[in-house]
């Protein structure tokens, strides 16, 4: 149940019956030429929506709250299109979202994230409320925490590569422009900070070669991934 959708009386009933209130975070940024910049959200957005109903199917209720659209994207903020937030920034307003959630009083919240970039700020903020409230947080990077799941159907994984190109060619194939599917490969062997590294790391905003996604494998990550996700939350809701 997406919660924006509730008016505040149906919302009041409805976190009466949710075991949890799952909250997606992404990034509006640069994936290649070939992905849309929400990306990061529509990913994560999906994966929501079918775990919802994974759950849903035996007897568990959670909502799905309003997604985070813009993340700490300091890489890429050399492309045109990428919003970066400063990962202070982000870890505060995270933090005082899950507090409202805390003080609506939701006892178990998920933190669904899409973006890498937001890793160290969502683990600040939800350290943050869970010692000020009692409350349990699940972050979930779903890229990260199933990388092995993904890399049984897809031969690479990396930023606008194969992985990510499948799923959006299974959630919104409209927006992907196959012909302009191209990358490779890039890494370094130390974090090099400097403003304008994206160009070298994220050539036309791409880390892999994208041209070897399909949408059935897509379909395949989306539902692996979420069959994960639910199995991990039955056992803590």
């Amino acid at each position: 149940m997406r919660m924006e959708r509730l008016t505040w009386e149906e919302f009041e009933m409805a976190k009466a019956k949710a075991s949890a209130i799952l909250l997606p975070v992404g990034s509006v940024e640069a994936h290649g030429k070939h992905l849309p910049l929400g990306t990061d959200v529509f990913a994560p957005l999906e994966i929501a929506r079918r775990v919802e109903k994974k759950l849903k199917d035996k007897g568990m209720e959670i909502l799905i709250a309003p997604p985070i659209w813009y993340g700490h994207s300091f890489v890429l903020n050399v492309y045109p299109g990428t919003i970066n937030v400063k990962a202070d920034s982000l870890r505060r307003y995270v933090r005082d979202v899950l507090s409202e959630f805390a003080e609506e009083g939701f006892k178990k919240i998920i933190l669904l994230n899409g973006h890498g970039g937001n890793v160290y700020p969502l683990v600040e903020a939800s350290e943050d409320v869970a010692e000020s409230y009692d409350v349990e947080i699940v972050l979930i990077n779903w890229w990260m925490d199933f990388r092995k799941e993904i890399l049984e159907i897809c031969s690479s994984q990396g930023h606008a590569g194969e992985d990510e190109t499948s799923v959006m060619l299974a959630i919104a194939p409209e927006l992907v422009k196959m012909e302009k599917a191209k990358g490779e490969k890039k890494s370094s062997p130390a974090r090099v900070i400097r403003r304008d590294i994206g160009f070298e790391l994220f050539p036309d905003g791409v880390n892999d070669n994208p041209q070897g996604a399909t949408r059935e494998r897509g379909e395949k990550i989306l539902e692996v991934v979420s069959d994960k996700i639910s199995e991990i939350l039955e056992g803590v809701l």
